[in-house]
């Protein structure tokens, strides 16, 4: 028994030693944890103050014993917070707007209600009592328990974030700004992922594609490759700029658009997103095509308006007309050959003193008057002559004028506007044609005295022959039968002539003398014709002829020639009494120069022009037609010749001549 209870002893101390051993070792281990522990929380300690001093964040703590607020880093209470400043000195400088806030903040955590807690509010910095000092604080706030669990400080850990919601405010501000001015942008803009599909657009552009809502599921839920209008290429989107027309049935949209499509790449040049910029141009290509048929139709009416100034031009010029207006203001008239370009500008008073009449000064009045002012001075149209107005050949041109009022924007009349056409060619017609009328009547008068005297001059030889024939079988003497003879051939002779001169008259008036030249001797044709011619010469007229040439060989129409040089001895015959008759030639100017020189009665200056023309005798009682000068004159030009006659007055005797151009060929 003893035994046993020594063995439970021993057990039992062992027990104890054991247990002993195990606490010892225990502890030390429990030691060295706690060493270590200690260690690295005071290491951790050093690095958190480290961080702290490093930060710029400030912490307090709030006794909730004594309600006052320590400073434990940094400086966020005023100088006298190391003695803890009660909670009412630091919400005095809370704005007003924060202090309820504030307040139920820290009586969240008072009653830890909860132990983590953060509040944004203006506090401010200034603790003179100045002007206030506002910085935007960020708290973040967490209770202490003590070792009842309830707690005990609030720490707050406090951030000055007034630069950074400066910053945040600028950038809301810049980005608000950037997005109303992409909403408000007149040009539509829309945002696709790399697959195609709408993130966002601006309010044209859900405008121009007719959104129903602003997010509408046509747009979001289609793939912009599925477009086949925009034809974006999937695998490579490029930038690019096109216009399309944009056809959606179930909108009933058909759109002209201009597209910019501009893909974004990262930094690895992978597609990121694509902007899409869309103007819609239906209204300008619709004002494009209105303005280019109005352009169509103004280059037609401007080339209908130069084809009327062109057909206007050529009025203008061929009628010798021009247009001319007035300025009431600076007192000018001014000419045009058309409507633009000007060829002469004078004043009023100018283009009054070139009238050739004593209107200058009523022509003055007028074109500086209204038109309601002149109506009793002259009509619209007028023709009056001027000198040197629209031509400098100091000539009177006679011009027509014609005028209508010109007014200005308001209806005041400002001057005249109107036609002057030059028209003296058409005075002159007039003067001509009266002229010729009278002539024509001067010429049926003298046709009339023509048949008169041609009855009588016809029947003057027509006697003498009949009667002479009838005596010739009652008389026996040679002497008186030759006499007879003689003046019945003289008769015929006359005849003969009255009746050549009707046939020559007669071949002018229908087909024009016709004039055949041959080649002949005129030397030896002059003689010929002159020996006809002696026999009508008679006592005591002496007939004389001048043949300077024995041989001259030459191209006449001799029959022409000779019928000349008759009709000039014939004439000298009758107006010569007494002296001679000369005829004679010469060779001058390439041509014959062939002249008649009597003594006779002459001719007055005032009527050798008028001797050529037809029907015309100075001596109504001297047998003739009055045809033979003028037939002359005829042959003269239809020679291609000139024709003449000189003489110095009545009594004074006449030389007529006429000259031929011709070769000569031989002369001797």
């Amino acid at each position: 028994m003893i035994e046993n209870t020594t063995v439970t002893t021993a057990l039992i101390v062992v027990g104890i030693f054991v247990v002993l051993l195990i606490a010892v070792a225990i502890y030390s281990i429990a030691k060295k944890r706690v060493a270590k522990a200690t260690a690295r929380a005071m290491e951790a300690h050093d690095t958190m103050q480290k961080a702290i001093n490093q930060s710029d964040r400030l912490i307090v703590a709030l006794n909730l014993e004594d309600d006052h607020f320590y400073n434990i880093h940094g400086d966020m209470l005023p100088p006298d917070g190391e003695t803890g400043l009660p909670i009412s000195a630091i919400t005095a400088l809370l704005h007003p707007d924060y202090l309820e806030e504030f307040a139920a903040f820290i009586e969240k955590l008072r009653k830890g209600e909860t132990q983590d807690a953060t509040l944004d509010y203006l506090f401010n910095t200034d603790y003179t009592g100045g002007e206030p000092k506002w910085h935007q604080v960020h708290t973040h706030a967490v209770t202490e328990l003590n070792l009842e669990g309830k707690p005990s400080h609030i720490i707050l850990t406090m951030t000055d974030e007034t630069e950074e919601a400066r910053f945040r405010h600028m950038e809301d501000e810049m980005s608000e700004k950037y997005e109303q001015l992409l909403e408000d942008s007149i040009i539509g803009i829309s945002y696709y992922n790399a697959d195609g599909y709408l993130i966002d657009c601006n309010r044209m552009m859900r405008e121009i594609c007719e959104f129903e809502s602003r997010y509408d599921p046509l747009y979001f839920d289609t793939c912009i490759y599925d477009f086949a209008q925009f034809n974006i290429n999937r695998e490579h989107v490029e930038e690019s700029w096109l216009c399309i027309k944009l056809e959606m049935t179930k909108r009933k949209l058909n759109k002209y658009l201009e597209v910019r499509v501009h893909p974004i790449n990262d930094t690895k040049g992978k597609l990121k997103y694509i902007a899409m910029g869309v103007r819609d141009i239906s209204g300008e290509r619709d004002l494009y095509l209105q303005s280019k048929q109005n352009s169509l139709q103004i280059q037609n009416a401007n080339e209908e308006i130069r084809r009327y100034e062109d057909q206007l031009r050529y009025l203008l010029e061929n009628s010798k007309m021009h247009v001319w207006r007035s300025s009431f203001e600076d007192g000018t008239v001014e000419f045009l050959s058309d409507l633009h370009h000007p060829v002469a500008k004078m004043s009023v008073e100018e283009f009054a003193g070139k009238l050739q009449t004593a209107e200058r000064k009523m022509l003055i009045t007028i074109i500086s008057q209204s038109i309601e002012e002149k109506e009793n001075y002259m009509s619209r149209t007028f023709t009056r002559p001027f000198l040197n107005l629209l031509t400098q050949d100091d000539k009177v041109h006679w011009y027509n004028i014609s005028n209508i009022p010109s007014y200005d924007k308001d209806g005041r009349q400002t001057g005249y506007f109107g036609l002057i056409r030059d028209i003296t060619q058409l005075i002159d017609e007039q003067e001509q044609l009266k002229h010729e009328t009278e002539r024509a009547n001067d010429s049926d008068r003298m046709k009339s005295v023509f048949l008169a005297n041609m009855t009588h001059e016809i029947r003057t030889p027509l006697n003498a022959i009949v009667g002479f024939s009838d005596l010739l079988t009652a008389i026996d003497s040679p002497e008186e039968k030759s006499e007879m003879l003689r003046i019945i051939r003289n008769n015929c002779d006359m005849l003969l002539r009255l009746i050549n001169d009707f046939l020559a008259i007669s071949s002018i008036e229908s087909n024009g003398l016709s004039i055949t030249p041959k080649d002949i001797d005129f030397a030896k044709e002059f003689n010929d014709i002159c020996q006809s011619l002696s026999q009508r010469v008679t006592e005591p007229v002496q007939f004389i002829t001048e043949n300077p040439y024995t041989t001259l060989l030459t191209t006449l129409d001799r029959g022409r020639i000779a019928q000349v040089i008759t009709n000039f001895v014939t004439n000298a015959v009758k107006f010569t009494q007494q002296g001679h008759i000369k005829v004679g030639y010469e060779i001058r100017d390439n041509g014959l120069y062939i002249y008649c020189e009597d003594t006779g009665a002459g001719i007055p200056e005032d009527k050798q022009e008028k001797i050529f023309e037809r029907f015309v005798k100075l001596n109504e009682y001297i047998q003739g037609t009055g045809l033979g000068l003028n037939i002359c004159k005829s042959i003269a030009q239809r020679c291609g010749g000139q024709i003449g006659v000189h003489s110095e007055g009545l009594g004074q005797g006449s030389t007529f001549w006429i000259w031929v151009p011709c070769e000569i060929r031989e002369k001797a």
